[in-house]
């Protein structure tokens, strides 16, 4: 096998065809907080006891709450090449395998999956998004997460066997986990079913300070007293902490510190004026559906009327 660096892509002769197999995810460098049992589960689903090969599981729960960073701790103990795919709508089965490209001399060049990267080089393969995923895209898994542990991809005609070392998990979001659920072939073989709620307080107020090293101590222990009661993901505390703080850092004319009665008053503008973007957005969409349909059904009257004086003459 001949290998050849290009750009993000590594060229790969495979079989006499010539394939690019994309480079690992770059993993954020940040301390990792909490969740040391979900990462104990996790790591016991990879464990290989008696020559058994690993399960490949499934993290569920609420959007937002750090089933993304839970995987790039997964990749960082491991020490592994960490490869994503990120599911939609409008992922097809090349996307999932091995999809094809036409180059400047008119020559077919493949281009690898994340997936298919992953099990040529042994890393751990992240299917995110998997509830969002249409049915055939995941056809090519079926073989992947079985005992089989191997891929067909029928468009670069190429069959490939895992390597020994690849591991996969996927994650989605609650209420696709609860609701419709994942196909059967995919749910018997993405177990087990791990849930990832709403960290605690203690654990939000350490990553917002190790996370948010510009923003004064005070800011954070603000936001958390007034939220303490509410299920506030990791990346809506992020979100509402640095919106509250450019706030008051754009329109603050004081030089002295803030007290914290101040702070919460930016706070609660802030977390307004997320919240009311949100119903404006609702709202206008809703204003222009309406317009949209009250155009549509006033042409179609006249329409009607014209094919009627048409009909009339006639």
């Amino acid at each position: 096998m001949k290998l050849e660096n290009v750009g993000s892509f590594e060229r790969v002769e495979m079989g006499g065809k010539t394939v690019l197999i994309p480079n690992p995810t770059d993993i954020p460098e940040y301390k990792f907080i909490g969740r040391e049992r979900i990462i104990e589960k996790a790591l016991a689903a990879w464990t290989c006891i008696n020559g058994t090969t690993p399960l490949n599981f499934r993290l569920y729960g609420p959007p937002g709450i750090g089933k993304n960073a839970l995987v790039y701790e997964l990749a960082r103990i491991l020490n592994k090449d960490l490869y994503i795919i990120n599911g939609h709508e409008e992922l097809g089965p090349e996307d999932v395998a091995c999809s094809a490209t036409m180059t400047s001399k008119n020559t077919i060049e493949y281009v690898a999956s994340p997936l298919f990267a992953a099990m040529l080089r042994g890393g751990i393969f992240f299917f995110d998004e998997i509830g969002k995923t249409p049915q055939s895209a995941l056809d090519p898994l079926a073989s992947v997460l079985d005992d089989r542990r191997s891929m067909t991809s029928v468009l670069a005609g190429i069959h490939l066997k895992a390597h020994p070392d690849f591991l996969c998990c996927a994650a989605l979001n609650e209420d696709e986990e609860n609701g419709v659920g994942l196909p059967g072939f995919i749910d018997e073989r993405t177990r087990p079913a791990i849930y990832v709620g709403y960290p605690y307080v203690s654990e939000v107020e350490e990553i917002l300070m190790s996370r948010m090293k510009e923003v004064p101590d005070i800011w954070v222990r603000a936001l958390l007293s007034d939220f303490k009661h509410v299920n506030l993901s990791t990346r809506n505390a992020i979100t509402l902490l640095g919106y509250a703080y450019r706030l008051a850092k754009k329109g603050n004319g004081k030089s002295a510190p803030l007290s914290e009665k101040e702070i919460k008053e930016y706070i609660a503008n802030a977390y307004k004026h997320i919240k009311a973007g949100d119903e404006d957005q609702k709202k206008e969409h809703n204003a222009n559906l309406k317009k949209g349909l009250e155009t549509y059904t006033g042409d179609l009257y006249a329409n009607q009327i014209v094919s009627q004086s048409k009909e009339t003459v006639h």
